[in-house]
């Protein structure tokens, strides 16, 4: 079974760093580079281990759009966009643009953020999210489908709205969910909510130390894909490699059972191991060696 191989860029505030590492994964044959964002943060941020106030965060679609200029083939992931705090029809015109200008190289993977004092920062109540992000998705994909758009719900008030242009197919949107105190694994809610409006499921990086919790997430998300009445290849599924955690002789065999196991991607952990890009490169070029021969 085939089974795509991505990559995550790491933390790197340098542009040129950027460019060089995009290019490079680019260049060993990788077919997603993802990244994730925060938009702002406040210093009594509850932060994980390994994070803090000063870490230096891009916003997703500005370098989703560098990444598109500075690349030519991979496809441009965000990992995770935090939607709900985006005016919708904004959002939905960047990922448009974004979508165009690559060629049709963006997947939109969007999740509620953990950090409840963001979301407040930028104006939204950290209580109705889930709700707003699952309104948010059906608004953007009839602005992406439909010329003009009537819409009336609990968040949005639209009276023959568009944009122009609109994008050429259906952008993909795919959800994460789950958190460092719960080793990755979502909600119940979460993966009800994954079930019903993603085109896929991208598991957060701890749930790669845990195969057998990874897996019992994904049967439980299947049988909600079923409740919901969907085909079961509805939601596309990427697991994850956490690369300083597993060792090298192990890759290729944690490739083969996510292929078996009905994967659709192996994204890398790779983001947190540090380092220069060429450092961070090797990394790269390591995986690919043991995975793709």
């Amino acid at each position: 079974m085939t089974i795509r191989l991505g990559c995550d860029l790491p933390y790197f505030e340098d542009p040129s760093a950027i460019r060089d590492f995009a290019q490079a994964a680019e260049e060993l044959g990788y077919d997603t580079l993802s990244f994730s964002e925060h938009v702002a943060v406040t210093t009594d941020s509850p932060f994980p281990p390994g994070f803090a106030f000063d870490d230096p965060w891009h916003e997703s679609m500005t370098l989703a759009a560098y990444l598109a200029g500075v690349t030519s083939r991979i496809e441009i992931t965000t990992s995770m966009l935090l939607l709900p705090l985006r005016p919708t029809v904004l959002a939905a015109k960047q990922a448009a643009e974004v979508d165009l200008l690559s060629g049709g190289r963006l997947r939109l993977a969007v999740s509620l953020g953990w950090n409840d004092r963001e979301v407040a920062l930028l104006g939204q109540d950290p209580r109705r999210r889930g709700a707003r992000l699952e309104e948010q998705i059906e608004v953007m994909r009839l602005l992406w489908s439909e010329p003009s758009v009537n819409y009336s719900g609990t968040f949005h008030d639209l009276d023959g709205a568009g944009i122009r242009p609109r994008p050429t197919r259906r952008i993909p949107v795919w959800m994460g969910a789950g958190s460092m105190a719960s080793g990755g694994v979502p909600t119940e809610g979460a993966l009800r909510r994954i079930a019903r409006f993603a085109d896929g499921y991208k598991m957060f990086a701890p749930l790669g130390l845990d195969p057998a919790k990874a897996h019992d997430v994904v049967a439980r998300l299947r049988t909600h894909v079923r409740d919901a009445g969907r085909p079961a290849d509805a939601v596309g599924l990427e697991a994850r490699l956490l690369t300083q955690a597993v060792p090298g002789q192990q890759w290729r065999t944690v490739m083969e059972e996510w292929a078996e196991a009905g994967a659709t991607c192996l994204g890398l952990g790779n983001r947190i191991v540090g380092g220069t890009p060429d450092e961070q490169i090797a990394v790269l070029t390591d995986v690919m060696r043991a995975l793709r021969g």
